[in-house]
């Protein structure tokens, strides 16, 4: 008998969680990286990224009022074009997630570089450590709980209002005019298509659909009510670090720390360095508590997958003592590991590594939203499904030169389930 979730979660608490599953750690980092590339204009790559949030958003929230399921939109995929392009979906899912567990704890190394004034190489020592920290408790099987999520989702926007409220006497009009937006449409590109990784979640949904109260009704209410309030959080910390020129336009070692840490410079800005000394701490524990779940969530995605034969065997592993895929945990700890090492000694930037995330999370979105258009039979489903379609690939062209990531990460996909399929086949004569 399959398992029957319970059917707990109110229009409100489906807000709370939604907009706690988009608003993360990215939005540390985004605003000041963002304006560093496109200047006054990047107010404008945050708008066009709300803009195709909505669509987005409901495409995925009509897809889980149709089809509940806690398989999320791997899931939709499946049933839209099979099992393998599911499986492709989790590839890129566990790729994207996996580069996010080494750019999560370098954004808090950066923060508390940047606030306490260390030298650049204190940055991937506190990510180090933030990184071995997640990875020891989730070999363990110390595990942070719901309530822990929430409290961090809640810090992030604590800070977010805490910026703003305090940015709105100091911003300034001049900064905020858009300088000729279609002269510089390729900087508005690329900036959208770097604070795309803040705006990661609008599929979570999907997966909590079998336990709303109401999935007919409050799924879509809940989505309605997630997207105004990280509109408006978005545009508005936008605003604060832009209007207030909270960044630096140059390429600078301090420019480049200035732009990854812009939230605590507008703190120091306004309140002293002690304002940008708590924002730096806060911002340490959101990442350390963002890279203890993301650890925990795509180590049992590999596991998952290795499971259903669509990953290497060797993965599929459970300490029975701890219940915990430390086999896969490892694996994680060590593409982040690599990530992070070779972000150093290659003297890679935030504004670079966001696209190795974004570009995977993109084809996801391109995938999602076009199983939407073949599942869903409502006028505004496929309007709406069609419509993100369109701009998920419009936007691609934007990602540059990691358009090479998601392909190499289909191509190693297919070739792997290429060949354990004709290994089984070959084993079974």
């Amino acid at each position: 008998m399959s398992k029957q979730f319970e059917r707990s979660i109110s229009v409100w608490q489906g807000m709370a969680l939604y907009t706690g599953a988009v608003v993360g750690s990215g939005i540390l980092i985004l605003p000041g990286m963002t304006a560093g590339v496109a200047g006054n204009n990047a107010l404008l790559s945050w708008l066009g990224m709300v803009v195709l949030s909505i669509p987005l958003a409901f495409t995925f929230a009509i897809l889980a009022r149709e089809f509940p399921s806690a398989g999320g939109v791997s899931t939709f995929v499946e049933k839209a074009f099979g099992r393998y392009m599911g499986a492709l979906i989790g590839w890129f899912y566990f790729m994207a997630a996996a580069a996010g567990q080494f750019i999560v704890p370098l954004t808090g190394g950066i923060y508390v570089a940047y606030a306490y004034h260390l030298p650049s190489w204190a940055a991937f020592v506190t990510a180090s450590a933030l990184l071995m920290g997640a990875v020891t408790s989730n070999y363990f099987g110390l595990r942070t709980s719901g309530k822990v999520q929430v409290a961090v989702s809640g810090l992030v926007i604590f800070i977010l209002l805490s910026v703003i409220i305090l940015a709105i006497p100091h911003i300034g009009a001049v900064h905020l005019t858009p300088k000729e937006p279609l002269r510089h449409l390729s900087s508005i590109g690329a900036g959208a298509m770097m604070i795309f990784w803040s705006f990661f979640g609008w599929e979570a949904i999907t997966s909590l659909a079998p336990e709303f109260k109401n999935p007919e009704r409050d799924i879509v209410r809940s989505t309605i009510g997630a997207l105004v309030i990280v509109g408006v959080l978005y545009l508005g910390i936008a605003g604060a670090v832009v209007g207030t020129h909270a960044y630096s336009s140059g390429v600078t070692t301090l420019g480049k720390a200035m732009n990854s840490a812009s939230l605590a410079q507008v703190m120091s800005q306004f309140v002293g360095s002690s304002g940008g000394k708590f924002t730096a701490i806060l911002a340490l524990l959101i990442c350390l508590g963002t890279t203890n779940a993301f650890v925990a969530s795509i180590s049992r995605l590999a596991y998952s997958l290795s499971h259903e034969r669509l990953a290497p065997s060797w993965l599929d592993s459970i300490d029975e003592h701890r219940a915990t895929p430390q086999r896969a945990v490892l694996l994680v700890g060590a593409l982040a590991g690599a990530g992070l090492a070779l972000t150093g000694v290659l003297h890679l930037g935030m504004n670079q590594l966001v696209y190795i995330p974004n570009s995977l999370g993109i084809a996801t979105y391109v995938m999602g939203t076009a199983a939407g258009v073949k599942l869903l039979t409502s006028w505004t489903g496929k309007a709406a499904s069609g419509i993100a379609c369109v701009l998920c690939i419009s936007a691609y062209p934007f990602v540059g030169a990691a358009i090479w990531i998601p392909v190499t990460v289909g191509a190693a996909c297919a070739l792997y389930v290429s060949l354990r399929g004709q290994h089984e086949r070959r084993s079974l004569h």
